[in-house]
């Protein structure tokens, strides 16, 4: 038997709007965020899940709301699920960052799994902690679907890992806000069955 976990990112919000470094921050979603919260949450009931579950921080708990008042489901917070903390990087634009210290912009490139934001959250931590979340998911909704609402590193990271590979440079792997990526783990392996799914954000724009 095996767990279904369908990954949600966020509805968008005026810092992604932006193109600066989120991390930590608490920014609420933008009016089109909450409209692809809900193009999410009508999405998702086709799936029957029985849990939902969020990253603490204000931008997905309000896109968990949304799409638990679809689902019928509380939201249930948890920390596995939050964003890479990128300390003193939020707030920029990572081309102002790479422009002021080239020498952490080519580390950044090339040190995969080992780099370390300076003062924020390992690489390999965010990895553990996704990971972990889905043996979580296993142990308590067998046989079931159980809905997280993440961020985009921490998704970049997952699929890293359940792909097996190696986070150097920049790849195109990319999460739209609102999209959602389907998962399915048993008691021997983790697999990626769909990554981006954003059918159901055809038609949104911004007013």
């Amino acid at each position: 038997m095996s767990t279904r976990i369908i990954f949600v990112r966020h509805g968008v919000t005026e810092l992604n709007d932006l193109g600066v470094i989120q991390g930590v921050a608490e920014t609420p979603l933008t009016d089109l965020g909450c409209r692809q919260a809900d193009a999410a949450g009508e999405a998702l009931k086709a799936y029957h899940p029985v849990a939902l579950y969020s990253s603490p921080y204000v931008r997905a708990m309000q896109t968990a709301e949304i799409i638990g008042k679809h689902l019928g489901l509380p939201v249930i917070e948890t920390t596995r699920l939050r964003e890479q903390g990128l300390s003193g990087w939020e707030g920029q634009a990572w081309k102002d960052i790479a422009a002021a210290d080239p020498q952490i912009a080519q580390r950044r490139n090339s040190e995969g799994w080992w780099f370390c934001p300076p003062g924020g959250e390992p690489r390999l931590r965010v990895r553990h902690r996704m990971l972990a979340f889905i043996s979580e998911m296993m142990e308590r909704h067998e046989d079931a679907t159980a809905i997280a609402v993440t961020h985009a590193g921490s998704l970049y990271f997952l699929v890293h890992a359940l792909i097996d590979k190696v986070p150097i440079g920049r790849t195109h792997i990319r999460t739209f806000n609102g999209g959602f990526s389907v998962v399915e783990a048993d008691g021997e392996r983790m697999n990626l069955v769909s990554l981006n799914e954003t059918a159901h954000l055809q038609g949104l724009r911004e007013d």
